[in-house]
């Protein structure tokens, strides 16, 4: 019957002789990390200690080596050899400046064929005119030239950079299939025809809804050593107005306003004086009084008070809405 020790024993450093270790054919059972025991199995034979989770052998033996697949040599004891098998490939460099090399590898990740094929070293070029040409590489230098006062080119970090100049001029003609946008602040156009399809050009675009107008608007005529006159709304007056030059007998360029007729209902029981604002903008008016009820022409004293104002003076004031007064621009 084994002696039982229920605390450690310690040898100080002493030899323990001619000591064997528990062998079974089993495993012990409730081990503790560190336990060792001698497996007396057959095909086993060999020391397990137990790691804290499961029992690990500490013995084995190398019964030999064999050589696979692309492999000879090996043995079954002392120094072995292993020896990589020829291949068949003959050792030498290959590929060149005009050739690629071409390689078979196995699925050992032996190469077991070696050659080159031939590259060719000219790159054909096209554009939309002109013969195509070739380019020699790693002799020849492919340019990409641009179009004097359209097209530039540079280039910079393997990159070529194709685009407008800062002021391109376009010889022949141009098509826009899209919408044209004009972002400067001047817009010149030298040609002796201008065909629009649109019926009613906008001035004054950029003027925002929200916002009260301020400005004239219309179109300048160049006159050369003369005078230029312009059609334009006088934003001030709130009317259409044109320059030209008057009859007189020395022709003085003048403003005229559009429409050149004007109409009132005038009288309101009481006044005898009535000013009639017809901003014609000329004291050259013709104006003629007619009553409502009877469609007769009628007369009253008319001083043209300025070249928008006419004053009607009567004996007897007219009864309300009872007069009318017409003015008609001459010149």
């Amino acid at each position: 019957m084994a002696l039982q020790y229920l605390t450690h024993i310690d040898l100080k450093k002493n030899e323990l002789r001619n000591a064997v270790i528990e062998v079974s054919a089993n495993a012990p059972s409730s081990p503790a990390e560190g336990q060792i025991y001698y497996d007396s199995t057959a095909g086993d034979k060999s020391i397990h200690v137990y790691n804290g989770s499961a029992w690990v052998s500490v013995g084995g033996d190398i019964t030999g080596v064999l050589g696979g697949t692309g492999l000879s040599g090996g043995g079954t004891g002392g120094t072995v050899t292993l020896n990589i098998a020829d291949s068949g490939v003959t050792a030498a460099s290959y590929g060149s400046s005009t050739a690629i090399p071409v390689i078979a590898v196995n699925a050992q990740g032996q190469i077991t064929s070696a050659s080159t094929a031939t590259i060719s070293t000219d790159l054909t070029i096209a554009a939309d005119s002109g013969s195509n040409d070739d380019v020699t590489l790693g002799t020849d230098t492919l340019t990409f030239s641009g179009t004097a006062n359209e097209i530039e080119t540079a280039v910079s970090n393997n990159e070529i950079t194709i685009g407008l100049v800062t002021n391109p001029t376009v010889s022949g003609n141009l098509i826009v299939s899209g919408n044209l946008t004009v972002s400067g602040t001047t817009t010149t156009v030298n040609t002796e025809e201008i065909n629009l399809a649109d019926n009613i050009i906008k001035l004054n675009s950029n003027l925002d809804s929200g916002t009260a107008p301020s400005q004239n608007a219309g179109i300048e005529i160049e006159r050369g050593s003369s005078d230029d006159v312009l059609l334009q709304w006088n934003e001030t007056d709130d009317d259409w107005e044109f320059q030209a030059y008057n009859h007189a007998g020395t022709p003085v360029l003048t403003t005229y306003k559009i429409p050149t007729t004007f109409t009132a209902t005038i009288g309101d029981g009481s006044a005898t004086s009535i000013a009639v604002a017809h901003n014609l903008g000329s004291k050259n008016v013709i104006v003629q009084l007619f009553h409502i009820d009877t469609d007769e022409t009628v007369y009253a004293d008319v001083v043209r008070t300025n070249t928008n104002t006419v004053t009607v003076s009567f004996t007897a004031a007219p009864a309300a809405s009872k007069i009318q007064v017409l003015i008609s621009k001459v010149g």
